[in-house]
This record gives structure tokens, sequence and C-alpha cells, in this order.
């Protein structure tokens, strides 16, 4: 991408270049005084039938002919955040016997992440939320909500199984509920006035009967202060609001998508740069919060100064390797951290860090802005690239052992990964230029590769040996054995 107009992701990462869009996949959550729509009337909550609506989707109605696996229920599979599908349809043996399955075409683009539940994928797209075949891509139903002056890009979809609603978010920061089942409005809030400048990237998590998400600004156009909310997945009622800055100071946005340790109880969020040089300590940082209170646990600030805007736009993948815990995430300086929790107190420990690309804010092609995938025992994550390590190398895929952020293989990308990547087997999808890849985790050897039309940011899910690829030409593409 380099030469290339800057794509909404670029753009929404870089305060010092004017960003003010757009985009990825993203994902965050949001300020403020939680004006919550009750009593908004049906009319404002629509659903657009097609044919294939006539049968309602039920929650049970996996069809036969799927193969054995999984469902992809949120963003990054699960609540730490591994990317990994563990089912075993697809390897490096068989990877090659891929072909294009469906292909859907929507007016809007599809940015983000879809959730696959019981055979059907759900993904947003412009105002609308579809739900579609797994297995012959027809659309189920349509739901459209509320128009909104900041376009189409929302947050990934998660799915709440017990209660059969799909959550998202939007750039108004919209909070929505949609009933699986029927494609109906269950709730729709909104946790910010957007005039404030306040935009959900952050993905929703279902954990802990709660539904968590983060908030931050359009761009820091202008900016807000950063928070994390926890809400009733019921009501649409905010439980509690954590922020992360101090009161009158605005930076700390929560970009990123949350991730949970269920062992300790803790939501994990990375947080972005401060507005206004000072960086507080919750600001730049790995955040624990309490998921039943939203107190602090712990925090550690990767950066104790900038001016540069370089802060963390995606989540921690949390991860156990030989007895030890680790949460990992890169920023945009193009660096890589690995913290571990505390024991006792309320400071974790550095365990390492990496610099795997030159500094981005906005315009050069450099930093880090896909979420670390962890497989066959390696932290994996695209950046941007490297002139002094990988001359003639538009961008890099790493791998890095989980303890002490060794690099075990580097591989030139076509240029610099921005969608989530997502694991399954030994093998890893990764999105670049107008194509899909899949590479073998343990060496980095390419064993796959297929076109699609246009960019994608938005990030891969599989289930069942399907992979679905969205892109921001407006097409969801689907390849299976």
């Amino acid at each position: 991408m380099i030469g290339d107009p800057q794509p909404p992701a670029a753009r929404r990462f870089g305060r010092s270049q004017g960003v003010t869009l757009v985009v990825l996949v993203a994902l965050l959550i949001i300020s403020g005084a939680a004006a919550f729509i009750a009593n908004r009337s049906q009319s404002n909550s629509r659903q657009t039938s097609t044919a294939s609506t006539q049968t309602p989707h039920g929650p049970t109605q996996t069809p036969v002919t799927f193969a054995e696996g999984n469902d992809w229920p949120q963003y990054r599979y699960d609540v730490v955040g591994t990317g990994v599908n563990p089912e075993k349809t697809l390897t490096s043996a068989n990877v090659a016997g891929l072909h294009a399955r469906w292909t859907v075409k929507k007016p809007q683009g599809f940015y983000t992440t879809p959730a696959i539940v019981d055979g059907v994928v759900y993904a947003p797209s412009g105002l609308s939320l579809y739900a579609i075949d797994l297995l012959t891509g027809a659309t189920r139903w349509q739901f459209d909500g509320v128009a909104e002056r900041r376009g189409g890009i929302h947050s990934s979809v998660a799915i709440d199984q017990k209660r059969k609603l799909a959550f998202y978010g939007t750039p108004e920061t919209r909070l929505y509920a949609i009933d699986i089942a029927t494609g109906t409005e269950r709730w729709v809030v909104q946790l910010q006035s957007p005039t404030t400048g306040a935009f959900i990237w952050s993905s929703p998590l279902v954990v802990n009967d709660r539904l968590y998400v983060g908030l931050a600004s359009q761009g820091d156009n202008p900016c807000i202060r950063g928070s994390v909310f926890a809400i009733d997945p019921d009501t649409g009622k905010t439980i509690w609001r954590h922020y992360t800055a101090p009161a009158g100071v605005l930076g700390g946005g929560v970009w990123s998508s949350l991730t949970a340790d269920p062992e300790s109880q803790t939501i994990v969020a990375t947080t972005a740069n401060p507005c206004h040089g000072v960086v507080y300590p919750e600001e730049e940082a790995f955040l624990g919060l309490d998921w039943n209170t939203g107190a602090t646990r712990w925090s550690y600030s990767v950066m104790p100064f900038d001016n540069n805007d370089y802060g963390f736009g995606e989540g921690a993948v949390i991860y156990t390797y030989q007895g030890q815990k680790y949460m990992a995430a890169g920023d945009k300086f193009g660096k890589i951290y690995a913290v571990s929790p505390p024991t006792s107190g309320s400071t974790p420990t550095l365990a390492w860090s990496r610099r795997l690309t030159i500094a981005d804010n906005g315009k050069n092609g450099g930093g880090i802005f896909q979420p670390a995938t962890f497989t066959q025992g390696l932290v994996i994550v695209g950046a941007g690239y490297f002139p002094a390590e990988v001359p003639n190398c538009f961008g890099n895929l790493s791998a890095l052992r989980p303890d002490t952020g060794e690099l075990v293989w580097r591989t030139c990308t076509a240029d610099k990964p921005i969608g989530p990547a997502a694991a399954t087997g030994d093998i890893i999808f990764v999105s670049q230029d107008g194509r899909i890849v899949a590479y073998k985790a343990l060496t980095g050897e390419k064993v796959w590769s297929a076109k699609h039309v246009g960019t994608s940011w938005g990030g891969i899910a599989i289930s069942h040996g399907i992979v679905v690829v969205p892109t921001v030409s407006g097409t969801l593409d689907s390849y299976s054995l």
C-alpha cells in the first residue's frame, strides 16, 4: 500500500494526519452519559425480508452436511483473543484443496470480522446487519439500523448464544442487540453523544453474562475521555463505566477490542495515546479491570511520553506458556509487548518486547495494526515494513517465541497486514493486497492463496472448515474443501 491513499484503518490511528475516519476492524467502546433508547418506535427498527427468510433461523438447525467443527461466536474467536478455531478440518496437508464456495455482494463494504454461529454468518455492512447462510451464501434476513452521518463502519458482531442475540456497535455510538432468530431489534442504546467526538471501534465482548465494549473517538478529532463499559445484555443498561483518563483529561481511547481472563475475572484493555502530552498511568497501557465492578486491578504503560499518537490500536491476546500467563499486543510505534499480570499488587511485569516495524503515525506504512494470534506455541503478528531488517518488503508476518519474543521466522507480505488473521489446525490465514494467504504456523511456509475483490481490513473467520473473508468492496468470500 506504499504510495497509495491511506486506508481508513491507517487514518483512524493518525491524529497528527488529521484523521477523520474509518476502519478496522476493528473495534471499540464508548464514553459518556449512556443515553438509553428504550422506547424507540418500531418504525425505526425494521427488518427487510428476503426469500430466504421464510423459514426463521433456529439456533439448533445446524445442517448435517457440515464438517465437524466449531462456531466463531465473536471477534478473535474466544474471550482470550487467540484468533484460533481448534477444529481439525483444515490443515497444511489438505489446504491446497480449498476452493471458492460462494461470494455475497452488498452495496456497502464489510469492514469487520464476521461471527458464525449455528451455520449462519452475521456481518454488518453500511446501515445493515446481515444473516447469511454459511453453506449457501443465501441471505436469511437483513436488519436496517437508523441512518448515521458517519457512514457504515461498525464494530464486529458478538453472538450471545444463551440469549440468541447479536451485538454490534456503530460510529455514532449506538449499541444494538438483534434477535438472531427473527432479525428484529431487541434493544438499542446510545452510549455517548457523537457530537462529543465519541466513536465505537471496539467489538463487543460476551463473557461473565455481560457485554463489555470500549469507547474512543473519531481519530482524536476531537479527543474524548476514553472508557470501558459493562452492559446488561438483557436491557442495554450500563452496569459500570471505567474511565481511562482522570477527570478533566482527554485521551486514553479504547480503540481496541477487549479480552478477558476468566481465571482472575479480569477484563483486559489496551489503551491509546494522551491528547495533551502527559501520559497518565492508564494511557498507552495494558489495563486490567475487575469484570464485576470495573475497578482497576493493575495497569502497565509502555510509553511514558508520546507526542506522535503511538498508542495501542489493537487488543491483547492472553495465553499461558510453560505455566506462566502473558498478555501480548502491538502498538503504532511498531513494537509488540508481552506483560505478565501481577500475582499481587498492581504492577505487571514486562516479560519481553520486540520492534517489528518502523513507527507509524498514519502516513509511512509501519506500525502494528493487527492483533497477535497465539497458535502452535507461537505468537504470530503482521506489521508494516522494516527497512533495516526486511529491505524491499512492504509488510511482514513474524512468529515469536511466547516467553522471550525471540524471532522464530519472518516472511514478507504483499502489504501491511491490517485485517486480523485466523488460525486453525497447523495453518494461519492472513489477508493482504487483495489476496488471502495460508502459511504453516510453525515455519512461515506459504501453502495456499486465493484472490479476493478489494482489500480486507475486517478479519477472517473460520467455522466448520469454511473460511469467510470480508472486504471493503462489499463482498463476503468463502472457501471450503
